[in-house]
């Protein structure tokens, strides 16, 4: 039997998975809600993968404009 990863979710539907690391996502995972709340402040993008909000596309792993 196939040891199962762990990995996030997100992070298999990610299309920056270089950048990971510096999405929302990953920062509330790592309990950085300061940070994430600076990002999220006056919101242009949704990730269509965790529906987070953030300012600039490149902090989410599947953006979209809203």
């Amino acid at each position: 039997m196939a040891k199962a990863e762990n990995k996030s979710p997100t992070y298999n539907t990610c299309r920056g998975p270089r950048e990971h690391r510096d999405h929302l996502c990953n920062l509330m995972e790592k309990g950085m809600t300061e940070e994430v709340r600076r990002r999220a402040a006056e919101p242009r993008f949704a990730c269509r993968n965790c529906q987070a909000h953030a300012h600039n596309q490149e902090d989410l792993c599947n953006s979209e404009p809203i």
